[in-house]
């Protein structure tokens, strides 16, 4: 299963992951949240990144294709995550992009967007003041029918209590987690992470099972 954990922040948080099973770690570049990283420090994380199969994933809310792809050149991102889809459109070619999805009360599996071509779609918890890590969940039962599962990658309040049901029950193609390896955001608690991580595997096991 594809596993990323968002929103990292320190070198000390970085170092305790790298021979982990996780395939993504996300930094946030949208000044308004509570996790957001400069890229002169996202660049360095980036390096200890490198070579540990690991990809860095930058995520962006309001900026447009050329200032993302000069971010991400600086830095060294393997991976983006964008919120519009006309700037996901724009960067198609340059990386791999997730597009960003907010489920809103009374939203349907019918109001799902497909997922772009040949790329991943994230699912998040719409809030009227933050754009992600909000630890909030949305109602995901309509998401057992939705036809794209295997690029669809699911988000918001996901935490040890909730994710072996997910996983066994939606069957994603991944998970994106923040808030829910956090002691406070950005502060990722590596108790939490190897919890979260076990729970993935048995669920992944007890459904090959």
């Amino acid at each position: 299963m594809f596993v990323k954990l968002c929103g990292f922040t320190r070198h000390e948080d970085i170092e305790k992951i790298l021979n982990l099973n996780i395939s993504a770690v996300g930094f946030v570049f949208y000044k308004a949240s509570k996790r957001y990283i400069k890229p002169v420090l996202a660049k360095e994380l980036c390096v200890e990144l490198k070579g540990s199969g690991i990809c860095a994933t930058g995520v962006f809310v309001d900026d447009d294709a050329d200032t993302i792809k000069s971010i991400a050149d600086y830095t060294g991102l393997d991976m983006l995550q964008v919120y519009r889809n006309e700037t996901a459109e724009a960067l198609r070619g340059f990386l791999p992009v997730i597009s960003c999805f907010r489920v809103k009360p009374g939203h349907g599996v019918n109001d799902l967007p497909v997922p772009p071509e040949s790329g991943h779609i994230l699912f998040d918890t719409f809030d009227t003041v933050s754009m992600g890590g909000t630890g909030k969940a949305f109602s995901s039962d309509m998401l057992k029918n939705y036809r794209f599962r295997e690029r669809m990658i699911m988000a918001g309040g996901i935490n040890s209590s909730n994710v072996s049901s997910l996983v066994k029950e939606i069957k994603p193609f991944g998970v994106d987690i923040s808030s829910g390896i956090e002691t406070a955001p950005g502060i990722k608690s590596p108790d939490k992470i190897k919890e979260i991580l076990d729970k993935i595997a048995e669920a992944e096991n007890d459904s090959i099972a």
